[in-house]
């Protein structure tokens, strides 16, 4: 069955790591409050396409991988973590645009590169194909469930972390709550580190 406890922990996984502040969430949230929810949508799917250049090349080419680096996750994790709590650290002091943007919205094309550029989603690929693949299915079928697993939770948490930020112009701009929710905010990003360690 492609369905089974290894497709629903992946499934939980992936909510887990999608849902919190990271790297591409952060991003999609600043286009958001910069450029409207409905202005950055190309961006949004350029961005969700993105984690399916790490998602196939990892899940045909796995194996080998882990045979000639056996360090890899640890690698990765390291990378990532020291990322995120940079990142965290930015997004502590973010303030919400002012005013209108002159520049025009990103475009599909400017959203491909976030995922490979991305140390969290390399790691969280990694550790869902390592953690959460039936090892009876065949590379090609573990990368499908892989590929569309993701593909389902960031169409719903990547669009709202898009809308997420487009509301917080309208709600916090310029207000005394302002600096607390993106401390929040941050915090939320450095909780997502306890999960990568788990796996």
């Amino acid at each position: 069955m492609l369905v089974d406890n290894y497709t629903l922990s992946l499934f939980l996984f992936s909510v887990s790591m999608v849902a919190t502040p990271g790297p591409a969430n952060i991003i999609l949230l600043n286009a958001g409050s910069q450029f409207g929810f409905k202005q950055s949508l190309p961006f949004v799917f350029g961005i969700i396409l993105s984690k399916q250049i790490i998602i196939w090349p990892i899940g045909l080419g796995i194996l080998t991988i882990f045979d000639f680096f056996p360090n890899f996750i640890d690698l990765i994790k390291i990378i990532s973590s020291s990322y995120i709590i940079w990142l965290a650290w930015k997004l502590s002091k973010f303030k919400i645009t002012n005013g209108k943007s002159l520049m025009k919205a990103p475009s599909f094309i400017y959203g491909l590169p976030v995922h490979p550029t991305n140390p969290k989603a390399w790691a969280m690929v990694t550790v869902s194909f390592s953690n959460f693949t039936n090892p009876d299915h065949s590379l090609i079928i573990s990368t499908l469930i892989v590929a569309i697993i993701f593909i389902i939770v960031q169409l719903f948490f990547h669009n709202l972390w898009c809308f997420f930020g487009d509301q917080l112009k309208k709600k916090f701009q310029h207000t005394k709550y302002e600096i607390w929710l993106m401390r929040f905010l941050s915090l939320l990003m450095l909780s997502s580190l306890i999960l990568l360690f788990l796996n």
